[in-house]
């Protein structure tokens, strides 16, 4: 095995960071309440709320959300709205559902209001009903469900589970007198100060329009986003990156403020292609280059098909074909692809099945191609990442002098949630003197 191989196994640095995780810089939140469900198995249901949103940004999104936790401490039923691309939240008070059958051996049931990136997030009137044995919907009570009482003496939680409650730093929650749909108040939260809604820059390149900001100066650093994100996922690393470096960060096709191109067949070296033109229109020669999932794979791709342009390159939790994916989640992602085809056709849900099918038959890399990266290359993933870890490590056994990470009690989104390591981890590397 290589020297550089960097595998952190010591329980001190979880337990140490994990004190760091209190307050967290995000650009999503979450505000939720849970109701013991334990008697009510294979019983259907219902949860509606009324929302409305005043958006700072076309990325702006509100929802309702519902999760079932079992007994044996696995998940159920999980649905969020703000997935379901067929609905849209407007200025105007409208009702939202989500219905559902209670799994067997349920023991609670978790729902709440969602929230992401900036704007003026309005909910009101919480509801949960259950069907009986007779087939007649039965109200369960929700603690302070119109928003009523003060909040802060209810059950009501920012988060998606009563014993983490994170602070946001990004959203602020009250009861709030603006217009409530129906009695004296209703809940408000806001969400202000979320980067890829700050004034960027587009750039025309292969048909679409890239949505980018800039923030600080010295060396380019891009980052580069997963396949459900945006610029926005990097919430975490802006302000920290951009005190030693130009930080770049871009919407990829389709994906936040950017355009999208149904004409042509979403691949990982089309969007690698597309990064290569985008740095060439904004007169970037050479850029280090930190890409998160998807990122990490359009980084390894520029790396062997434009050398000339990437510097040091970070791939977290990436893969060179679909079989790096676990298992699990190959699966989910047909059945997703299977169930939207049964929806009406639209833009939305053709753009969602081409994200799936993305991850389902590309990259069609081998290990053999990596060969020819000459960029200093630094692996990171986590140890219960999406990404098979032996996947990972054969692609850094790949890359003369290349470097690994895989970190304990870690996942795919370790940059968001463990975000204090990550950025140590990622700087320690960036400034560090290069061989190449």
């Amino acid at each position: 095995m290589k020297n550089n191989l960097i595998i952190i196994i010591t329980l001190l640095f979880s337990i140490n960071l994990t004190a760091q995780r209190k307050e967290r810089i995000r650009y999503w939140t979450s505000y939720s309440q849970s109701v013991d469900i334990s008697n009510k198995e294979n019983q259907d249901f219902r949860v509606s709320a009324f929302i409305r949103l005043e958006a700072m940004s076309k990325v702006s999104k509100s929802s309702i959300w519902v999760r079932i936790d079992k007994k044996d401490n696995s998940n159920g039923f999980f649905k969020n709205n703000v997935y379901d691309k067929n609905i849209t939240v407007t200025d105007k008070w409208q009702k939202f559902e989500i219905k559902g059958t209670i799994d067997k051996g349920a023991k609670e049931m978790y729902f709440g209001a969602f929230c992401k990136d900036n704007g003026n997030f309005y909910f009101d009137n919480f509801k949960l009903e259950v069907k009986d044995k007779k087939g007649k919907w039965k109200n369960i009570k929700i603690d302070n469900a119109s928003f009523e009482k003060d909040t802060s003496k209810d059950s009501w939680n920012e988060g998606i589970h009563k014993s983490y409650s994170p602070k946001i730093k990004n959203f602020d929650i009250e009861r709030s007198k603006t217009n409530p749909y129906k009695g004296n108040y209703c809940l408000h939260i806001k969400g202000s100060g979320i980067i890829g809604n700050n004034n960027g820059k587009y750039v025309s390149v292969n048909n679409v329009k890239l949505y980018y900001e800039t923030y600080g100066s010295g060396e380019p650093l891009l980052l580069l986003h997963g396949n459900g994100q945006s610029i926005s996922a990097f919430i975490n690393q802006v302000d920290v990156f951009k005190k030693q470096f130009k930080v770049i960060i871009v919407d990829c096709r389709g994906r936040g403020n950017s355009t999208f191109d149904y004409n042509q067949e979403l691949t990982y070296t089309l969007e690698a292609q597309d990064i290569k033109l985008f740095l060439d229109k904004i007169n970037i020669d050479k850029a280090h280059v930190l890409g998160w999932s998807d990122g990490g794979i359009i980084g390894l791709i520029m790396a062997i098909k434009y050398p000339e342009k990437v510097d040091k390159l970070i791939a977290i939790g990436a893969n060179i074909n679909p079989e790096g994916l676990i298992d699990k989640d190959i699966k989910r992602f047909y059945k997703i692809i299977e169930d939207i085809k049964k929806k009406p056709k639209s833009k939305k849900n053709d753009l969602i099945i081409a994200r799936y099918k993305l991850m389902l038959d590309y990259p069609k890399l081998t290990y053999k191609d990596l060969n020819v990266i000459t960029s200093k290359t630094l692996f990171v993933a986590g140890d219960h990442d999406v990404i098979k870890n032996i996947h990972t490590i054969k692609m850094f056994e790949a890359i003369k002098d290349a470097q690994l990470a895989i970190l304990p009690n870690e996942t795919h989104y370790f940059p968001a949630e463990n975000p204090k390591f990550f950025n140590k981890i990622a700087l320690k590397f960036l400034k560090s003197k290069s061989a190449n």
